[in-house]
């Protein structure tokens, strides 16, 4: 009894590691709250789609202020660099946004092809994008914190 009052007690101090492996890319509180405050499912989708581009929005404006960062705190020249007046920030700010413009063409292609799954025609192919791509920048937003670009 008490090893399985131990047990029980451990495994809920355990953090819930394994529960972001097990969600699904099309499911999140977005959609749910869409669907649920939405009795049309035109406004429903449409509702998702002002999420989205939100995300979107809010995404750029993350990679715009990075950028910024890395040529703020990264001003020495380059080693034996051509130009003189390139910085290293000048490099690594080009080298991360062309990363992040191919970030973004795989982040548009696996939503799409993650909402193809229940057919283009389908009447919630759209929704199942957004919802791919709000939950796709969640989680690209704590890789670019990982840069670590605001810190000098």
């Amino acid at each position: 009894m008490k090893k399985t009052l131990i047990t029980i007690i451990l495994m809920t101090l355990i953090p819930s590691a394994y529960s972001t492996e097990k969600l699904d890319i099309i499911a999140g509180p977005e959609i749910d709250n869409c669907w649920r405050n939405n009795a049309d499912r035109g406004k429903a989708s449409e509702c998702l789609h002002v999420l989205s581009d939100k995300s979107n929005k809010e995404m750029d404006e993350l990679i715009a202020k990075t950028v910024r960062q890395i040529k703020e705190n990264n001003s020495g020249p380059v080693y034996k660099g051509e130009d003189p007046q390139q910085t290293i920030g000048d490099v690594f700010s080009n080298l991360f946004l062309n990363s992040q413009n191919s970030w973004k063409e795989y982040r548009k292609n696996l939503c799409l092809g993650v909402g193809s799954q229940i057919g283009e025609d389908a009447y919630d192919y759209w929704p199942y994008i957004y919802q791919c791509q709000i939950n796709l920048n969640k989680r690209h937003v704590e890789e670019i914190k990982m840069i670590r670009a605001d810190e000098k």
